[in-house]
């Protein structure tokens, strides 16, 4: 991605998705993209994260948080010790909960928690609530 790209976002949030399962990656992307509402790019690799996010610029990031070749929590430590990403907010993506047990608001390491699979209002919902005050939504 390059510059042109981010200016052709036409205001709208920026969302990253990396995920190393490409199925739910793709179905979550073409969900926040067709809302019109956000522009959504995804990282099937999570050791590219961190060059697609320099990239990509985005206002808001879902990591799954277990990986094979890094996990969400190693993807998040690389955001905050990069001064360009380190304000970025993190959602954690994961199998391990259910949607009950997430309810409670519960985190790792101090991100929320989105459970999988989710409802497309659930994840509305977190991009909602989890976007910097800043972005227009």
């Amino acid at each position: 991605m390059n510059e042109q790209f981010v200016n052709e976002t036409n205001g709208k949030p920026r969302i990253l998705i990396v995920d190393n399962n490409s199925n739910f990656a793709r179905r979550a992307r073409l969900l926040l993209d067709q809302s019109g509402r956000y522009v959504a790019c995804t990282v099937i690799d999570p050791r590219r994260a961190l060059e697609s996010a320099r990239n990509f610029k985005p206002n808001l990031v879902f990591a799954e948080l277990i990986m094979p070749q890094m996990d969400g929590p190693e993807v998040a430590a690389q955001f905050h010790a990069d001064w360009a990403l380190h304000g970025v907010p993190i959602v954690f993506l994961t199998s391990l909960i259910t949607a009950e047990e997430a309810k409670d608001g519960r985190s790792v390491y101090g991100h929320r928690i989105l459970p999988k699979p989710t409802r497309s209002s659930r994840l509305f919902e977190l991009v909602q609530q989890n976007l910097p005050c800043c972005a227009e939504a």
